[in-house]
């Protein structure tokens, strides 16, 4: 709990503007001290303006570790400009320590930069943990509800089955939704346990050629609807990739059908299969209206979805069964335009 709230307290620090800080104040000061110490001071006596020529480090270190990369960087440039001039107007009477400052001003600006990127780094992998930690307690309750409601909704399934064959009319109709409505309970209630607990891959020879195939025959019925035709292009030599069968057509299912029902009636999904070095890469491209640089970026991201009625698991679970087989998908897209899904899997 003492850990949470430290987090949340340094995520509020971190939002609040910079001047309310208290960090803020004391960069200032610390410059402001140090910089009206090289002015006051006698230039006879070196040692003094030695020290706080090193001391300058100090607040653009502490600047670098609050405020990243752009913090260090205005702060060691801020030090520079007023640094500066006094070197300038000391240059004959320390020229020692003039000729040393020249060599320091670099030094102030990459120590801010150096300081100021590992930090932002800090921050990156940080907030990483945090949403890893989120997404594995949410997968952990989503498991345990998904696994209390799948019983009851087969028994719902099955009573309202039973209600159909007894009822006719407008009754008939009513028990047909119950079912319906049950059934994509269940796909929603799957998906969460997929996504919760995936299970281990049995990795087999499979070439995905094969496997485009295999889903273009089963989402035939759905294409020819909107009468989207499947335009392949394989190479002559394909190489088999090392990889579950079972979970690789899940993956390219859940790509093709997203392609489907983005196209236009009477459009094409394009499949392309094709080796670079060690790698196998599928392209499935739609004539679709693309996404959005907002929608590409949350593209994958659990529960987010741009389809009325969809769970938002499809493509997050996609690109975790294509991370599990060292591989990795990627998105292409923009508004008005096409989308291109590739997956790219290690041949073995």
């Amino acid at each position: 709990m003492a850990e949470v709230d430290r987090r949340q307290a340094a995520a509020y620090t971190l939002a609040m503007p910079a001047w309310r800080s208290p960090e803020f104040w004391v960069i200032i000061a610390a410059v402001a001290v140090l910089t009206a110490g090289h002015y006051v001071t006698s230039t006879h006596d070196p040692f003094w303006h030695d020290l706080f020529r090193r001391l300058y480090y100090l607040p653009i270190v502490l600047a670098g570790f609050r405020y990243g990369l752009k913090g260090g960087l205005a702060t060691a440039g801020a030090v520079s400009l007023v640094f500066l001039p006094h070197v300038l107007a000391t240059h004959e009477t320390l020229h020692v320590q003039a000729s040393e400052a020249r060599f320091e001003i670099p030094l102030y600006l990459a120590v801010g930069a150096i300081t100021g990127i590992l930090a932002d780094r800090q921050r990156r992998a940080e907030s990483a943990m945090r949403r890893t930690e989120r997404l594995k307690t949410l997968g952990e309750m989503a498991a345990g509800v998904a696994h209390e409601v799948k019983n009851p909704l087969a028994a719902i399934r099955s009573s309202a089955e039973l209600l159909k064959s007894r009822v006719s009319g407008r009754e008939t109709e009513l028990a047909g939704i119950v079912v319906a409505e049950v059934d994509r309970l269940n796909r929603v209630v799957t998906d969460l346990l997929l996504y919760a607990r995936p299970a281990p891959l049995k990795r087999e020879r499979i070439r995905l050629s094969q496997v485009l195939d295999s889903c273009a025959a089963f989402l035939a019925p759905v294409a020819g609807e909107k009468q989207v035709v499947f335009e392949k292009s394989y190479p002559g030599a394909e190489p088999a990739v090392n990889a579950d069968p079972d979970r690789v057509r899940q993956v390219l299912l859940n790509v093709m059908l997203n392609a489907v029902e983005a196209s236009p009636e009477g459009a094409a999904v394009r499949m392309n299969v094709s080796r670079a070095g060690r790698h196998v890469t599928v392209t499935v491209s739609d004539a679709g209206p693309g996404m959005s640089q907002d929608q590409l970026e949350r593209a994958g991201e659990p529960f987010f979805t741009t389809k009325r009625g969809g769970t938002g698991l499809g493509l997050a679970i996609a690109r975790r069964v294509v991370a599990e087989h060292g591989g990795r998908l990627t998105i292409e897209s923009s508004s008005g335009r096409e989308t291109t899904v590739s997956v790219t899997l290690p041949v073995r």
